[in-house]
């Protein structure tokens, strides 16, 4: 079976800084696969260009069979994409079950004349949306804050809220970057959890991710960047006893 994500030669210049070198990458249906590698990798870059933020200067990417090279990022959402950032993109004015519903408002048929004229349909659709879209609070585990401000929550609480109106788009592949940032130790093990549940609803999980403890836990591939390149790949206990991966973090002894 082809696999789900694949980039060929993927090759992305910012002026005179080669940032993605003709990196070849493949991600498995149903795993968890991480991205690993020090700053300046590469790595964030590599989830614009999948996701269409930014265009690939060269190569190609196909998801699912299909080439998503260039398509603008709300046409390879739509194809079963979905991802986080680095920086929190939340309606910090909204409640935080409002947010998880905007993620479903992107699969909703209902358009401006419809929803303006409240056709029983579009009732319904509505109904069903904030339905679900609880549904997924009682995953992550934010179902009692429902109603508050998305705003007022505390870091760690708004990174799950993120997470969890990504998945109220309803991915094939979720694409987590750097979903660890700024958790303490007890919301990183939380977040190990969490993320070993969403992959048993049998959606493709691809994480960009420092905390290595949070990735050898969680990981059933690791690939590992440098400058640009893929230099290692394997599950996690390989990784963790690469010599070229060793070197990449720690330079040369």
């Amino acid at each position: 079976m082809e696999p789900l994500l694949i980039t060929e030669k993927l090759t992305k210049d910012f002026g005179g800084v080669r940032a993605l070198d003709n990196l070849d990458l493949e991600v498995r249906e149903g795993l968890i696969q991480s991205v690993i590698g020090p700053n300046g990798a590469g790595k964030t870059t590599l989830f614009n260009v999948i996701s269409g933020v930014i265009p690939a200067t060269s190569g190609v990417v196909r998801f699912n069979g299909e080439i998503i090279t260039g398509l603008p990022p709300h046409r390879i959402s739509n194809m079963g994409t979905t991802r986080t950032f680095q920086n929190l993109q939340l309606f910090c004015d909204m409640t935080v079950l409002e947010n998880v519903m905007v993620g479903m408002h992107m699969r909703s048929a209902g358009g401006f004349f419809s929803s303006s004229f409240r056709l029983p349909w579009i009732v319904a659709e509505e109904r069903r949306i904030r339905d679900r879209s609880i549904e997924w609070l009682q995953l992550v585990g934010l179902e009692m804050e429902s109603e508050k401000i998305a705003g007022s929550l505390p870091f760690g609480r708004q990174r799950i809220l993120e997470l969890a109106r990504a998945l109220a788009t309803d991915p094939r592949l979720l694409m987590l970057d750097e979903p660890a940032a700024g958790l303490n130790l007890k919301e990183t093990q939380d977040l190990a959890g969490l993320i070993k549940r969403i992959s048993k609803l049998d959606i493709t999980i691809l994480l960009v991710e420092h905390d290595m403890d949070l990735v050898m836990e969680v990981s059933d591939h690791v690939s590992v960047m440098d400058q640009g390149r893929k230099i290692a790949e394997g599950d996690p206990e390989t990784i963790r006893n690469d010599e070229a991966v060793l070197k990449a973090y720690l330079g040369e002894e």
